[in-house]
C-alpha cells in the first residue's frame, strides 16, 4: 500500500477524500456486520425453517423495493445529511427490534435494516461522486471495502458469540454503539450538499420514478453495471443467510456459521490489490473472471451440500474471495457511466440491485429448497454468476 496516503486520523480535513468515506463506511459496516449472522439464525429459530426464512426475506424486500423508489424525493425534501441521518437511525431501530426476539418485531426490524441501508448507500454514493474524481474510483472504492474488512471479518463471529453468551441484547448493543459513533463522525465532518466536482448545466433532473427507470434502462452501460452488482449481491445474500443455516443443519452449530461468514468477509482484504489487478488486466477481465470463478465454486459448494457442511462452507468462503474483488471494483462501471446531472435518480435506481438481491434469490430458493435442497439453490446462483460473467467479458467497454 502506498506510503504517501493521508492517514485516516485526519478525517476532519477540509477536503473529503477516499479515507473520509472509508471511515464512514467502516462504522456503518460494524453496525451491520454485528447482526448479519445473528439475524438469519434468529429468524430460523423464530420461523422454524429455511423456507419460512426465505419467505420472510422476500416479503420484506418487496416492501423495501417500493421504498427505494421514494429515496430521491426523500433526499430532496430532507437534504442529504438528514437522509443519511435517517438511514443510520433506522439501523439503530433495527438493532433494538431484533433484541425483542419476537416475530412481529423481527419483521419490522428487517424492513428498518433494509430501508436504512438503502438510504446510507444512496447518500454515501452521492457524496463520493461529488468529491472523488472518476479516474480515482479504482483506488477509492477498493480502499473503502478494504478498510471495512476488519468490521466484516470480526463482527459476524463476535455477534454470534455475544448472542450465545449474553442473549440478543448484547450484539444489538454493539450495533447500536456503532450507529451512534457513525452519526457523531458524520456530523463532525459537515459534508457539503454538493462537493467540488460539480455538473455543468444539463437537462432538468428526473423527478418521477417511472421516467427515471426508463432513462436507466435505456442506457446499456447502466444496465450492465446493475447486473454485475445484482450478481455479486445475490451471492452475499445467499452467503449471509444460508451458509449459517447450512452449518446448523449440518450439525456444526451457530458458531461455525459465524466463523464461515467472518472468514468470507476477510476476503475483502484482496481489495488492497484490486487496483493493480484492474490496471494490469483491465476492469473487464478482472470482473468477468471473478464472476466465473465464483460461479464454479458456488456450484461445487452446492454439490457438497449438507452431507459435507464444513467442505461446503470452505468452498463458499473461497468463492467469497472472488466476489469480494467485485465488491471493490464492481461499482466502478456505474460510477463512471452515470451522467452528472442524473446522479441522484440513477443512483436510487442502481441501488435497487440490493433490494432485488434480497427479494429474488430467497423467493427462488423457497421453491428450489423444496425441489432439490441446497444443491438446487446453489446451482441456480452459479448459473446467474456465470451468465453475468460472460456478459461482462463480452460487453463491458475495454476503456472503462
Amino acid at each position: 500500500m502506498a506510503l504517501h496516503v493521508r492517514h485516516p486520523s485526519l478525517i476532519l480535513s477540509a477536503q473529503p477524500n477516499a479515507w473520509t468515506f472509508s471511515i464512514l463506511f467502516f462504522l456503518e459496516s460494524v453496525a451491520r456486520a454485528s447482526l448479519v449472522t445473528v439475524l438469519p439464525l434468529t429468524a430460523y429459530a423464530l420461523f422454524g425453517g429455511k423456507e419460512a426464512v426465505s419467505l420472510a426475506y422476500t416479503l420484506v424486500s418487496l416492501v423495501a423495493l417500493g421504498f427505494t423508489f421514494a429515496i430521491p424525493a426523500l433526499v430532496r425534501r430532507l437534504s442529504r445529511r438528514w437522509a443519511y441521518t435517517l438511514g443510520a437511525t433506522l439501523l439503530g431501530v433495527f438493532a433494538l427490534l431484533l433484541a425483542l426476539d419476537a416475530p412481529p418485531a423481527l419483521v419490522l426490524g428487517m424492513f428498518c435494516r433494509t430501508a436504512g441501508a438503502a438510504l446510507l448507500n444512496v447518500t454515501l454514493a452521492l457524496y463520493i461522486m461529488d468529491n472523488i474524481g472518476k479516474r480515482e474510483l479504482t483506488r477509492s472504492e477498493p480502499l473503502r471495502l478494504a478498510t471495512a474488512t476488519l468490521a466484516w471479518g470480526l463482527a459476524p463471529y463476535a455477534g454470534v458469540r455475544l448472542m450465545q453468551a449474553w442473549g440478543l441484547w448484547a450484539p444489538a448493543a454493539l450495533s447500536l454503539a456503532a450507529v451512534l459513533m457513525l452519526l457523531a463522525a458524520f456530523w463532525a465532518l459537515r459534508l457539503a450538499e454538493g462537493g467540488p466536482i460539480r455538473a455543468g448545466r444539463g437537462p432538468a433532473p428526473l423527478t418521477r420514478p417511472l421516467a427515471a427507470i426508463r432513462r436507466f434502462v435505456a442506457q446499456p452501460r447502466l444496465r450492465l453495471a446493475w447486473s454485475i452488482a445484482f450478481a455479486r449481491s445475490a451471492f452475499w445474500t445467499t452467503f449471509f443467510i444460508y451458509v449459517p443455516i447450512l452449518m446448523l443443519e449440518g450439525g456444526l452449530g451457530a458458531s461455525a456459521g459465524g466463523m464461515a461468514v467472518a472468514a468470507g468477509n476477510l476476503m475483502l482484504l484482496n481489495n488492497l490489490f484490486a487496483r493493480g489487478w484492474a490496471e494490469r488486466h483491465s476492469l473487464r477481465v478482472v470482473l468477468g473472471a471473478a464472476l466465473l470463478s465464483a460461479a464454479a465454486l458456488t456450484l461445487a459448494a452446492g454439490l457438497l451440500g449438507p452431507a459435507l457442511p464444513a467442505a461446503a462452507g470452505a468452498t463458499m468462503v473461497a468463492g467469497a474471495f472472488f466476489v469480494a474483488l467485485i465488491d471493490g471494483l464492481g461499482p466502478v462501471p456505474f460510477l463512471r457511466a452515470v451522467r452528472a446531472h442524473e446522479r441522484a435518480p440513477m443512483t436510487a435506481i442502481y441501488r435497487t440491485y440490493l433490494d432485488a438481491s434480497e427479494l429474488l434469490p430467497p423467493l427462488a430458493y423457497f421453491f428450489l429448497f423444496m425441489l432439490g435442497g441446497f444443491p438446487a439453490a446453489f446451482a441456480a446462483l452459479a448459473l446467474l454468476l456465470a451468465g453475468i460473467g460472460l456478459l461482462t467479458l463480452r460487453h463491458l467497454p475495454r476503456g472503462m
